[in-house]
């Protein structure tokens, strides 16, 4: 990792790439472990100060400090030296860190903690949807949502009650911030019944949720009855937003 890769990811992040330069870094992304793991751990890092912290100045202070020492932090040091000063800028990261939860707001990103992970790719029966269903696999793990939702319009054209298509659509549509659209095809889901009935329960909830709703996020949540798999992450949650 050099400089300009850390630049790159900066500015990927930030939205603020022409056309080509972002297809030819995402083509990098799918060669690079390196490189990914680098700006999935930045996307964390930034995601979770989005949440967790409130947007006052201490936050936008954290944010600066944080982008100061990206290089730091993701480059592993060639000498002993430099490994130290670089333990001790962590160190003092990690303690102003502690220092702001402790005095400054901080709410529980719930939404984080039960948020979906990971795009299960479908057993390969060789049809075209197959392919497609695939590629909207990939697409959803590395974070490219709008290109999943894309993928998984083709496999909708051509196979409209296809439960999986639709109920990860609507997790794509959650993950690219389009609360509306995910719960028109999470609600589907649940007036359906696939195996993903109850799950798409939950995510309507945690629609709601995302938005602050806590309200309707409770209604949903008590849609999922005891006999549900994700029972057990339902009631959890809804004891969580009780406190």
């Amino acid at each position: 990792m050099n400089e300009q890769d850390h630049e790159l990811i900066e500015r990927y992040l930030a939205g603020d790439m022409d056309p080509d330069t972002r297809t030819a870094f995402e083509s990098r992304l799918e060669k690079e472990p390196e490189l990914l793991h680098t700006l999935q751990t930045w996307r964390d890092v930034e995601e979770t100060l989005r949440h967790s912290l409130a947007p006052d100045a201490q936050r936008d202070g954290l944010k600066k400090t944080l982008h100061q020492l990206r290089p730091v932090i993701t480059k592993q040091a060639p000498k002993v030296v430099r490994f130290n000063k670089s333990l001790i800028a962590i160190a003092s990261l990690a303690a102003a860190v502690a220092l702001i939860l402790f005095l400054g707001p901080w709410d529980e990103d719930l939404y984080q903690q039960y948020g979906v992970r990971e795009m299960v790719s479908p057993a390969e029966r060789g049809t075209h949807a197959d392919t497609l269903l695939a590629e909207a696999a990939h697409q959803f793990n590395h974070h490219h949502y709008e290109k999943a939702i894309v993928t998984l319009d083709k496999v909708l054209q051509q196979q409209p009650d296809n439960a999986y298509a639709r109920y990860y659509r609507g997790l794509s549509y959650l993950e690219n911030k389009q609360t509306a659209q995910a719960r028109a095809d999470l609600e589907s889901i649940y007036n359906g019944e696939s195996v993903f009935k109850y799950e798409g329960a939950f995510y309507v909830a945690l629609s709601y949720l995302k938005e602050k709703n806590e309200e309707k996020c409770r209604e949903w949540l008590g849609k999922i009855p005891e006999d549900a798999e994700n029972y057990a992450k339902a009631r959890e949650l809804m004891e969580k937003l009780g406190k």
